[in-house]
């Protein structure tokens, strides 16, 4: 019987309506009360400076531990007050707890950069007295030796930060809302992923009631294995790391490296076992078929490709036995896989947008016509809208007001016209085709890879202040799914709004101390960090490469593009695709293999250990419907578990290093 074709909006809507167990509400209240936002902040500032710690420690922020902690206390206050939680509160707590915590992590940007002017890197690319004010002090300044965020020297730094941090996010709710009603209330498009989500504050708003639930009992089992996990991987190193100058480490983090183990059958392959066994939730959740292509995808890349073919013919040529897993990567990306990798890039984003069209076209034939519903810009009563005119407006000026900023006080020798595209051109449709694919996907269908290189090569623009401007090539579509899922839990919009606005100034002020104190404890990267400590070298070399690579005649990474590798990356990405396509087979397995091409497999293995148990032992334990209920609130649990026990020894371990001081 020969296989059915489906287009790439069923195939992923079968897929997301395993999880839509929930028809959602039509009546609206607000999720916006005093305990809720006292409790987010409660929770969201004890918990970010643990969340930066883990970062820098194990790459792992730990931020979506923090709501999931801010929900359980919430709930077993209500349980022993008699009292029942909204699901509107808990979805409120969620959302603004993990806005506090996530909130540690746009400060970042200060600390890489204070660490990058003074590199090796920098230095020997001669961009480190050419990076401009407003991102970092001069290399030599008081503040960086001093290591403090709290100085005068980092005025201009934070104040252009702040700015743009408002109309940013002025620009982000206005629009996000005002493409939301196009795509939802007018074009009705169903939004398949959002009752994934919105499943977070149904589960636990149950628990408040006198009888437990399977949501519970399964969050439970989460839990203690993250906390199992959690001690292992992030308790030791942080307890051990108060006492002694270099952490022990019961598992290596982030991985453990066998790239010299395997060079002998493998010269220029690379594999790196990760040690994030949390992935294996991962493995849990994702499609079967993307993650096991994704995996043969590179094991033949690294044990076939890389060694029997590509170096014999000494395309891979700046090799030499005795590398680890960076340098491997470094070098073959200069040599080959940088270019075949733009050609990947180039195919997906084809390949989304021819699929894009029919699907469109296909959706608006088979939506049903007697459901009653109106092609009509009237929103729901209660729901706590606004009017569209006064969201284009406030967009405008965001926008307007970041243009002039850009042009008159950091790039003014930049074309004008290049910005003026972006924001008002680009921006604009790109934003409203990824709302629709959101709408009809639940994900984002393609994206158009190297726009900013491509910008910046057409300006023959060479200074190199142009590649630390946020251009306004910004994607709001995304945003129209958190807008759904506010309306599947009954949240009203006003008190969504009210909320960020009143968190975003505590917000600011917290995030700049925190920082400011962790850096105070050790230099970043350092043994203290050792996530930072493997990667941000490597980091430090590739933002050294693209920065220089407008340079004429003295550019590494023009030299390593390659327009022949470029057209082999693409053409046999979609030779891929037509043979796919030819045999009628899932376009998952696309992603999956093309995707798979060039990685490391050693990565992928947690995920893919999760995969396998889901697939062939918990579907069958406890079929495929139940099973696929279980795994977001196992995952969410998990999750909390693992934040739980990081947060509570990164807290003992910094208030140690702030105490006490060391005689060596």
């Amino acid at each position: 019987m020969a296989r059915e074709r489906i287009t790439q909006a069923e195939e992923w809507q079968v897929w997301a309506q395993r999880y839509d167990i929930d028809g959602g509400i039509r009546t609206f209240e607000s999720g916006l009360t005093l305990k809720v936002f006292l409790g987010a902040l409660f929770v969201g500032l004890l918990m970010m400076p643990g969340s930066i710690y883990l970062t820098l420690v194990s790459g792992q922020s730990g931020a979506g531990a923090a709501p999931w902690v801010a929900v359980i206390l919430f709930t077993e206050l209500a349980r022993r007050s008699f009292t029942t939680a909204r699901r509107q509160e808990l979805y409120m707590l969620l959302g603004l707890t993990g806005a506090a915590v996530g909130s540690g992590g746009q400060y970042r940007g200060f600390i890489w950069y204070a660490y990058f002017v003074n590199t090796p890197q920098a230095a020997s690319y001669e961009i480190a007295d050419k990076i401009p004010y407003w991102i970092v002090p001069p290399k030599d300044a008081i503040a960086l030796a001093e290591r403090s965020l709290l100085h005068m020297d980092w005025f201009w730094p934070i104040a252009f930060f702040l700015v743009f941090k408002l109309l940013g996010e002025i620009r982000y709710i206005s629009a996000g809302y005002f493409l939301f009603r196009l795509t939802a209330d007018m074009e009705r498009l169903p939004y398949p992923m959002a009752p994934i989500e919105a499943q977070g504050a149904t589960a636990l708003a149950e628990t408040t009631g006198r009888t437990e639930t399977w949501r519970w009992r399964v969050f439970s089992v989460g839990s203690m294995a993250g906390l199992i996990w959690g001690f292992i991987y992030i308790g030791v190193p942080s307890l051990t790391g108060v006492m002694m100058s270099t952490p022990i480490q019961l598992l290596k983090i982030p991985f453990i490296d066998f790239t010299n183990v395997i060079e002998e059958i493998a010269p220029t392959g690379v594999l790196a076992l990760s040690t994030d066994f949390g992935a294996i939730l991962t493995g849990f959740v994702l499609p079967f078929p993307i993650i096991m292509t994704e995996l043969a995808g590179a094991f033949f890349t690294q044990f076939i490709l890389n060694p029997r073919i590509l170096y014999p013919l000494e395309i891979l040529h700046q090799w030499r036995p005795g590398l680890d897993v960076r340098g491997v990567g470094l070098y073959n990306g200069l040599d080959f896989w940088i270019s075949f990798g733009m050609g990947k890039s180039f195919s997906f984003a084809f390949v989304g947008m021819a699929a894009s069209i029919p699907m469109v076209l296909k959706f608006k034939q088979t939506r049903q016509e007697g459901a009653g519903l109106r092609r009509t810009l009237d929103p729901p009563p209660g729901r706590g809208d606004f009017p569209l005119w006064l969201m284009a407006i406030l967009w405008l000026f965001g926008m307007g007001g970041f243009i002039y900023i850009v042009h008159t006080y950091m790039v003014p020798n930049f074309p004008l016209i290049f910005l003026l595209g972006f924001a008002f051109l680009y921006t604009p449709v790109n934003s409203y085709i990824t709302a629709r694919t959101y709408g009809i996907l639940g994900r984002d269908l393609f994206e158009i890879p190297y726009l900013h290189e491509t910008t910046f090569i057409l300006s023959r623009y060479e200074e190199i202040d142009i590649w630390f401007v946020h251009l306004p090539d910004e994607d709001y579509g995304r945003g129209t799914q958190s807008w759904r899922v506010l309306e599947l839990t009954g949240t009203t919009f006003t008190s969504n709004i009210a909320a960020r606005l009143l968190l975003m100034p505590i917000l600011i002020v917290s995030g700049i101390v925190v920082w400011h104190f962790i850096w105070k404890i050790a230099p970043i990267p350092s043994a203290q960090y050792p996530f930072a400590q493997t990667w941000w070298p490597l980091y430090a070399t590739n933002e050294s490469l693209w920065k220089t690579s407008l340079r004429d005649g003295n550019s590494q990474m023009l030299q390593a593009i390659r327009g022949n590798y470029v057209a082999a990356g693409f053409t046999s990405s979609m030779a891929i695709y037509g043979l796919l396509w030819a045999a009628k087979m899932p376009s998952m397995w696309f992603y999956g293999i093309v995707g798979g091409i060039g990685a490391d497999p050693g990565m992928m293995l947690p995920k893919v250990f999760g995969a396998v148990v889901g697939r062939f032992y918990m579907i069958k334990k406890f079929g495929l419907k139940r099973w696929f209920m279980f795994n977001p609130v196992l995952a969410a649990g998990f999750t909390c578990g693992v934040g739980l026990v990081g947060m509570g020894t990164v807290a003992v371990a910094l208030v140690s290093k702030a105490v006490i001081v060391k005689p060596f």
